[in-house]
């Protein structure tokens, strides 16, 4: 268990490297105003309640325009409370209650717009997800069967199995103690994975995502045994 408790070697960022492609550029939605009554839309969701009228998303709407959250300069970088505070505006405007007393084209189109606002606020709130979109939108893939050959990282999997396999109630306190570090190995990826996305080193950047699937798998496990013993 020594593994548990020591903290993962941070990876060090070589030199940056230039990028072979320029830098993406937000879309703008096409809907920057009611194409019904004119009047410009709140946020980039084009559902508007001056005349109450609801249109389809463009298709190449990314999680990111539709809550008005910055690619640039580094789109792994999110900010909490602002996703948050987009998420709650944009899903005003396009709630499902809302638009209950409408046609039901009005409201089918609503209850889509509003489970692609969830898909989007789930997937930029997560670290694994959000890169993981972010990979794939710069054509690197990650698939469930994906390993690491860290061997450290593994011994910490096989511990961690271990401790939770042995421990009982009273161990409550040093589950915790390891749940905690596991957590401090978690923001170091993470930390890790910013870097290697603002520099586009797609690879690299898959790699520390595996790593931490690894890690939120083990951090699922400590929180689980937690819940099972309240």
């Amino acid at each position: 268990m020594r593994s548990l408790l020591r903290p993962l070697q941070s990876r060090v960022l070589a030199s940056p490297r230039t990028a072979s492609q320029s830098a993406h550029r937000r879309l703008q939605s096409s809907l920057a105003a009611c194409p019904s009554c004119h009047t410009p839309f709140r946020t980039h969701i084009p559902a508007c309640t001056s005349c109450w009228s609801i249109h389809p998303l463009p298709p190449n709407m990314t999680h990111h325009d539709l809550l008005d959250v910055p690619y640039e300069p580094n789109p792994f970088h999110v900010d909490p409370r602002r996703l948050k505070a987009q998420f709650r505006k944009a899903q005003a405007q396009c709630h499902p209650d809302s638009w209950a007393s409408k046609s039901p084209k009005q409201l089918d189109l609503a209850h889509t717009l509003s489970s692609r606002i969830n898909e989007a606020y789930q997937c930029l709130l997560d670290p694994l997800a959000r890169a993981e979109y972010i990979l794939k939108r710069n054509g690197v893939v990650m698939s469930e069967t994906d390993q690491t050959d860290d061997m450290e990282l593994l011994e910490k999997v096989m511990d961690a199995n271990e401790a939770i396999a042995m421990m009982g109630p009273e161990d409550a306190d040093q589950i915790s103690e390891l749940r905690s570090k596991n957590q401090d190995d978690m923001k170091r990826v993470s930390d890790v994975l910013e870097g290697l996305i603002r520099e586009q080193r797609w690879q690299e950047a898959k790699g520390e995502a595996i790593r931490l699937r690894y890690l939120q798998g083990i951090e699922r496990s400590y929180r689980k045994w937690q819940e099972e013993q309240t």
